[in-house]
């Protein structure tokens, strides 16, 4: 198998992976970024740890490696239309007009009503192909009652109601 065949295939097996959507911010004080992510990871409960690829292409990719924090917000099914103003349809700053954010002087962006909000420390920096794995030691976590993930899954959202 050729290279771009696999890279296809690839990407086609990807597709079936499906994953909680999570938005990912960074910055602090008047200077925010974010992006709606799915390579995130958890990595180990002691400590907590999570794992968040970034492509190195990304507007993000440069302020996370110099910020120093990130928060993993997981989102839910009432925040849908936030992976359109994350994955593109705004840029910088102006994603954050839509959505409840809580901003600091000196934390990143956390969505106020997220499935879950985990604030982290970068503790280590791997380049792997096109992207930067950022690993980050979590120091805060904000869970929402409420459990109803929005999931992405063959390159759309979809929802995964839990069934208690």
């Amino acid at each position: 198998m050729n290279d771009e065949a696999l890279r296809d295939d690839f990407r086609q097996a990807m597709r079936r992976l499906a994953t909680t959507v999570a938005i990912v911010t960074t910055g602090s004080g008047d200077s925010y970024a974010g992006m709606a992510a799915t390579a995130v990871m958890s990595v180990t409960a002691d400590p907590p740890t999570l794992v968040v690829a970034v492509n190195r292409t990304a507007s993000m990719s440069p302020i996370l490696g110099e910020h120093g924090w990130f928060c993993v917000n997981l989102l839910a099914e009432r925040h849908q239309e936030l992976v359109a103003v994350f994955g593109g349809k705004k840029a910088g700053q102006a994603r954050f007009e839509d959505g409840d954010w809580t901003l600091s002087v000196d934390m990143p962006p956390v969505l106020a009503d997220a499935a879950a909000s985990l604030i982290c420390q970068t503790t280590g920096r791997f380049d792997v192909g096109t992207h930067t794995l950022f690993v980050g030691e979590v120091r805060a976590i904000a869970n929402h009652p409420q459990i109803d993930p929005l999931i992405w899954v063959d390159g759309k959202v979809a929802s995964a109601k839990r069934a208690d």
